[in-house]
């Protein structure tokens, strides 16, 4: 085997974990569908093959079906026993309204999920959480003299509408491109993280 079908492997297995739809290329594609709401976070989402993002509606355990509401409509998405579900322990205890990305295929005209993966609350450690009242007081000594850096990591457009006093706009899609400009060289300083849950 040459280096070049090594490196070739490599890249493959790489790209197959790193975007959602990448290891579907030889099956069939069919077209993603998202709701807004996720499409601000992922707008990969719009362009990856046999993908279905948005909000559990219901199970039916008897047909095997689950729906999701993506934008103003419902989708009926089938499973079965190969389906792998991440993050819920069984379909019943995924609650109402919350994020699902799907990958699915199509079988005798009907969609059959191949992974359902719900959206995963934030663990966070007790210790790294911040009050909202000790935020204040830092917010009103400023970034200089708190020795802080308070990083929104919204969507540019949800900070447009409206932040936190001194946020700096550092979408968490655009770590990579922004973290040289935005984070600080001196390690000491306080990095605050904010989003729409915890801070």
């Amino acid at each position: 085997m040459s280096k070049r079908t090594i490196t070739l492997i490599v890249v493959t297995v790489a790209l197959a974990v790193w975007w959602p739809g990448a290891a579907l290329a030889a099956e069939e594609q069919f077209p993603s569908k998202s709701d807004p709401s996720c499409l601000k976070c992922h707008p990969a989402y719009e362009k990856t093959p046999n993908l279905l993002a948005g909000r559990f509606v219901d199970v039916a355990a008897k047909s095997k079906s689950l729906q999701l509401q993506i934008g103003k409509e419902n989708e009926v998405i089938f499973f079965d026993d190969a389906t792998v579900l991440k993050n819920a322990p069984e379909y019943k205890k995924i609650d109402k309204n919350e994020a699902v990305r799907i990958t699915y295929v199509k079988r005798d005209g009907k969609s059959y999920a191949k992974e359902v993966e719900v959206k995963k609350g934030l663990q966070v450690a007790k210790e790294k959480l911040m009050e909202a009242e000790e935020l204040a007081k830092l917010v009103a000594q400023g970034p200089e003299k708190g020795k802080y850096v308070l990083l929104d990591s919204r969507p540019t457009d949800n900070y447009d509408q409206g932040y936190i006093p001194t946020a700096k706009s550092f979408p968490h899609f655009a770590f990579d491109n922004l973290m040289e400009k935005v984070l600080p060289k001196d390690k000491d300083i306080l990095q605050i993280y904010y989003c729409a849950g915890y801070t």
